[in-house]
């Protein structure tokens, strides 16, 4: 592969995770801004299907026969999974996206600070929505999917940069350049 095709790819790379985090804000924030009722109907929805799924694999469980104060308690549950896995993508998606810029670790607080404030604007937008508040539970739930999102993002750069090295190593092994023993 030649050096502008690399180019070309890196630059594509760089446009996609980009719009990527975009759409994540945008997703985030649009989920606070909806209303009470209408936040609770597409939760609601999520339940009714994970209980429809549930009825099929295992027709038993409590999930699937789930009614009152069990409902209740698996609706909550599904909306504080959805807050972390949305802040969870949102740090990972940070992290690359951070890193196909450049490598240096120094402006790292750049894209930390800015998911660090998220949170906080989230639950803020809720306040200007009808039936809706602020919740310090969920900003401690987001700032866990934060840091979840992007310690995933850490191991799986270290994972890519550590095959990328070994593919390099590889390459020159066969082609002459240097012998197994690194001698």
């Amino acid at each position: 592969m030649n050096e502008k095709s690399v180019g070309y790819k890196r630059i594509l790379l760089r446009i996609i995770l980009t719009v990527l985090c975009i759409l994540a804000f945008a997703w985030i924030f649009s989920n606070s801004l909806k209303t009470g009722e209408a936040s609770s109907q597409q939760s609601q929805g999520v339940v009714d299907s994970i209980q429809s799924a549930a009825g099929v694999i295992a027709p038993d469980s409590s999930i699937a026969n789930a009614t009152g104060k069990d409902y209740e308690k698996l609706h909550m549950d599904v909306r504080t999974l959805a807050h972390f896995l949305e802040f969870t993508l949102l740090g990972a998606l940070l992290i690359w996206c951070y890193f196909s810029y450049t490598s240096e670790k120094k402006f790292l607080v750049i894209p930390v600070s800015l998911a660090a404030l998220t949170p906080f604007v989230d639950e803020f937008l809720q306040l200007f929505s009808s039936g809706r508040g602020a919740q310090i539970s969920d900003v401690a739930t987001d700032m866990m999917g934060l840091g979840t999102g992007m310690a995933i993002a850490f191991i799986s750069l270290a994972i890519g940069v550590s095959i990328y090295k070994k593919r390099l190593r590889e390459r020159a092994v066969r082609c002459g350049g240097v012998s197994e023993k690194g001698e």
